[in-house]
């Protein structure tokens, strides 16, 4: 069988106040804990779902900060990994780097690890919006570490950009896009920043102290960006993310899709033979679970009507839309079965939804709009 493998490393030395992904602070002590409880992790991974010469198609370590892992730990890691899986020379392997620790030779240690798709999350290159998020880089952080992924011969590269900012500007943002285009990576994540529940972001917001930008705002500096991108050859290939031709994430592609992936570390998450589980978001749970030879996960009882319709907002949020008949290989029924009948003539008849060649996309327009058609399409 073919799974992509996610790897969370859970270490920041900074907590960015709108990051709502499970972190904890940096120590050294704790992250050799993490390494060995991840390896016992991966073994007995193997050994449960009995996934042993199983194909490793893509490699993604997210976080946290990869970019501060223990580099003989990290490699240890991976030669398990090996032992355990066919894993190609040739698959994308990708770990995201803070700019400001992506160092020369870290991203060294990354290439010969077989990296070959660090992801910078640079966010913007307005000073004042960096410290509104509470990001511990600067621009300079970030065109150095450009430099360097193009100097070591990284042909792929990701960066992520950061639209609906307090106080952002359709000027600032066109900036930041300047930047980010002239830098050419091949491809750029377009994300809205979200308020999420128990961040500091929400609480500045809730006492006032910050206001988000209202939706109309939010939605015009979305499609500016598309279209800057567009007329610079980045093809919207999902609703956040744009690459140059051929580089495409093949990684995230294949939670869209529905297919198999493998998650290790602490939150991280898995669907292994129709079976979709969790690992418990908690340091020392996971890795007390662990010491006891016991895998730290949490699983989801969500039946098939859940999972119809994430397939439906996943699969209706990337350009190529859905696959008819894999939804109908998948769930046993056709996805016409899912839909609100009156609401589907009505999308189609605008325009926005497509009938196409066994698949079911949306328009440009459509995309700029997914989350809201998903909802009334949906029954």
């Amino acid at each position: 069988m073919s799974l992509a493998l996610y790897l969370h490393y859970p270490f920041c030395t900074n907590k960015c106040g709108y990051c709502d992904y499970y972190k904890e602070s940096f120590h050294r002590e704790s992250e050799r804990e993490f390494f060995s409880a991840l390896y016992v992790e991966t073994e007995l991974a193997v050994a449960d779902k009995n996934l042993t010469d199983s194909v490793i198609s893509s490699i993604f370590i997210g976080g946290g900060t990869p970019s501060l892992a223990n580099a003989e730990y990290l490699a240890e890691w991976l030669s398990i990994v090996k032992r355990n899986f066919e894993v190609p020379d040739d698959i994308e392997f990708s770990v995201e780097c803070n700019p400001e620790s992506a160092t020369l030779d870290r991203l060294q240690f990354f290439k010969e690890l077989g990296v070959n798709r660090p992801l910078f999350g640079i966010q913007s290159f307005q000073t004042d919006l960096l410290k509104l998020l509470d990001r511990s880089h600067n621009p300079n952080d970030s065109q150095k570490a450009i430099y360097l992924a193009n100097a070591l011969g990284f042909r792929n590269f990701g960066v992520d950009l950061l639209y609906g900012l307090p106080g952002q500007t359709a000027k600032m943002l066109s900036r930041d896009l300047d930047q980010f285009i002239e830098l050419e990576p091949p491809h750029i994540s377009f994300y809205q920043l979200t308020v999420e529940e128990n961040t500091h972001l929400a609480k500045q917001v809730e006492s006032g102290e910050i206001r988000m930008p209202d939706q109309e705002l939010s939605g015009a500096l979305y499609q500016g960006g598309v279209e800057k991108m567009a007329e610079h050859g980045y093809e919207r290939y999902e609703v956040c993310s744009f690459a140059q031709s051929g580089f495409e994430c093949q990684h995230n592609q294949v939670y869209w899709k529905g297919g198999e992936y493998l998650g290790l570390g602490p939150s991280a998450h898995s669907y292994l033979g129709n079976n979709r589980f969790a690992n418990i978001p908690n340091m020392q749970q996971y890795a007390d679970s662990l010491r006891h030879g016991e895998l730290p996960r949490i699983f989801d009882d969500s039946d098939d009507d859940a999972r119809m319709t994430e397939a439906i907002m996943l699969g209706l949020r990337m350009a190529d839309g859905v696959d008819r008949a894999y939804f109908k290989k998948r769930f046993g029924i056709e996805i016409a079965d899912r839909l609100n009948r009156s609401e589907y003539n009505l999308l189609v008849e605008s325009g926005h939804l497509i009938p196409d060649k066994g698949r079911l996309r949306l328009s440009d327009a459509g995309l700029s709009l997914a989350d809201e058609i998903t909802r009334r399409l949906i029954k």
